[in-house]
């Protein structure tokens, strides 16, 4: 018996049109399908100004419990949409649905799928219409949230548990392009991805996938399939790849706004593994540029979202406590770009010829990373689509 794990996100389940419109979906599929909902657009959102409006400090389970609701609104009124249709469905919460985190309040992480009830349902003929972005600690048995983008990740790890033929995300684009199509007039529709590749565009900032969902997805080779949830078009596939044979090519440019670029001073040489690891093992999106040697010791530069710095700087407190650093300082808002692609090499003619083709263009380059993957600069937020445009027309425009 085919299977497919269709996720539904917010922007699809917007309204009572929508739902009705993904439900007809649903019944029109030829698999059985097990349907993964994020809450309807907007409703995550209105939990979190709710909880702002009350408290400047929400308490991590209380405000998980409150996030919650949204998905177990959209799973209840798909179940109910689909009954309308003579479909018989069930709404599952995470309880019900076996989905287990490591209980982390806020960003939880899956660490493991017990499908028993919704694998019943399937075989008894009806739709199983499952809550996204949450899960039951293993511990304790408290609700936990996932990190933004978390029902991809939930859909991901229930077709690995369910051996799935597909994982379908749909969405309202058409699927996974070489730049934002909002941006960028001549973005490309891209027909098939790598793991490696997608997952390097969410790091650079895409959000058509979330990089913990592509991360499982690669892990256990399950085919993800991005597509537009209102036409039946087909969209971009993500799945392995050949051999990369380091032939340098591009596939596709991601940006992220609203960065800081911090400065490490002061850092004990000894403890400067300890402090990248300190930051690398956050739940958060911090990138590490560089370190140098500067007139008061070692620093250390790296990036991450503004609304992360105040975890950042408590993480900070503690190194600075244990003499690993002095201090840190912060510019101000930034945006990095990215070149995704393979065979880049510091010393490729390419590689060398894109920051003084931004410069050129008026863009005012603060940092280059060059890894394997992804090509990442540092340019202040106003820059940042100026880039973005450039690096596509230069890598990824025919002619």
């Amino acid at each position: 018996m085919n299977l497919v794990i269709q996720k539904y996100g917010g922007t699809s389940l917007g309204d009572v049109d929508k739902i009705a419109h993904a439900a007809k979906r649903i019944a029109a599929a030829n698999a059985s399908v097990v349907a993964v909902v994020s809450a309807m657009g907007g409703a995550t959102d209105a939990m979190l100004g709710l909880a702002r409006e009350l408290t400047d400090n929400p308490h991590a389970r209380e405000l998980d419990l409150l996030l919650s609701t949204g998905e177990q609104a959209s799973a209840a009124a798909l179940a109910m949409a689909l009954h309308e249709l003579g479909v018989p469905a069930r709404s599952f919460n995470a309880r019900d649905g076996g989905i287990v985190t490591d209980g982390v309040h806020g960003c939880a992480s899956i660490v493991n799928v017990r499908p028993a009830l919704i694998r019943e349902c399937v075989r008894t003929g009806y739709v199983p219409v499952v809550t996204g972005f949450q899960g039951i600690a293993a511990g304790s048995g408290e609700l936990t949230t996932l990190s933004r983008g978390g029902s991809d990740t939930t859909a991901v790890a229930l077709a690995a548990a369910l051996r799935a033929d597909a994982c379908e995300i749909l969405t309202d684009v058409e699927g996974v392009f070489t730049a934002d199509p909002r941006h960028v007039a001549d973005a490309r529709k891209l027909d098939r991805l790598s793991y490696e590749d997608m997952a390097e565009l969410a790091a650079g900032g895409a959000t058509v996938l979330a990089h913990s969902s592509v991360a499982l997805a690669g892990a256990h080779r399950v085919p993800v399939h991005v597509r537009s949830s209102t036409t039946d078009g087909a969209g971009t596939w993500v799945t392995s790849a050949p051999p990369d044979d380091g032939t340098f090519a591009a596939v596709g440019v991601a940006h992220r706004t609203g960065r800081l670029r911090g400065r490490l001073d002061g850092v004990d040489p000894a403890a400067l593994t300890t402090i990248a690891a300190a930051l690398a093992d956050l739940p958060l999106t911090v990138d590490l540029l560089d370190h140098f040697t500067a007139a008061s010791g070692y620093a250390l530069r790296f990036t991450a979202d503004a609304d992360d710095r105040d975890q950042i700087e408590e993480l900070l407190d503690g190194l600075r406590a244990a003499g690993a650093c002095t201090g840190c300082h912060w510019s101000p808002p930034v945006g990095t770009v990215s070149l995704v692609g393979r065979g880049f090499r510091p010393h490729h003619p390419q590689v060398r010829l894109l920051p003084d083709t931004l410069r050129a263009a008026g863009v005012r380059v603060r940092d280059l990373t060059v890894r394997p993957r992804r090509i990442s600069v540092t340019c202040p937020e106003p820059d940042v689509l100026k880039a973005v445009t450039r690096l596509h027309g230069l890598f990824l425009t025919p002619g």
